[in-house]
């Protein structure tokens, strides 16, 4: 489904991502571990077009979106729920997300009560202003609002950040029933082990290169992966 193959990205001269490849099958989540610093973001803002990569290709779906702006990415189905959550104070939870909504209002509204099941705590605070949110009430509206878009790859940069263990649980819990109905997903994570624990596919980040992890055998040493990349 998605291709990542070479990319590098360069800020000032000091190349933050080197030769970056990774690839997201058309189901299930595919993970990106790693430490602050080690390149996620830049990865990612590259992937959205939020920054212009200094080399290598992005391919979705057989389409090369390589020189493609942020919003021609999107409308060819990547979505990105930003590290910042970036909802939107002034409107309601339910408001935030319609932002997101495609197509015609009946296959708007078929989506919405689809995403409510993954999220049903979203009907209780639906009303509320997105400034009255609490963190992981916020992480649902954008995931929803993401979705909403009816994405072929949803991007999550580190959806975990800043939530109490309960509310994680919760969050994870539905982004791994949205894989199940086939989404297919890229999972950004410093939170290292939960990541790996829903993940079919994984790839670990360290000073601007990734490694892929066959973190389903049983010859996968956890200790090793912690002390280079968690």
């Amino acid at each position: 489904m998605l291709d990542i193959t070479d990319l590098s990205v360069s800020y000032k001269g000091i190349e933050a991502v080197r030769g970056a490849t990774l690839s997201v099958p058309g189901g299930g989540i595919t993970c990106l571990i790693g430490r602050n610093g080690a390149g996620k973001s830049s990865l990612v803002n590259a992937l959205a077009g939020l920054v212009k990569p200094s080399g290598g290709r992005i391919v979705l779906d057989g389409k090369d979106l390589s020189r493609a702006g942020a919003a021609t990415r999107s409308r060819a189905g990547i979505a990105l729920v930003p590290e910042s959550r970036r909802v939107y104070g002034s409107l309601s939870a339910l408001e935030n997300i319609w932002l997101g909504a495609r197509g015609n209002k009946r296959e708007a509204e078929e989506r919405l009560a689809s995403i409510i099941e993954l999220f049903p705590a979203i009907e209780r605070f639906q009303d509320r202003g997105g400034n009255q949110l609490s963190g992981g009430e916020q992480q649902m509206v954008a995931i929803a609002r993401a979705l909403m878009c009816d994405p072929k790859v949803l991007v999550l940069d580190e959806p975990s950040l800043g939530l109490a263990p309960i509310v994680v649980k919760a969050v994870l819990g539905g982004i791994e029933q949205l894989a199940l109905r086939g989404q297919a997903i890229l999972l950004i994570e410093q939170n290292g082990r939960a990541a790996l624990r829903i993940s079919q596919h994984a790839y670990a980040m360290a000073r601007g290169e990734i490694h892929s992890l066959d973190h389903q055998s049983p010859e996968f040493n956890e200790r090793e992966l912690q002390a280079l990349y968690l």
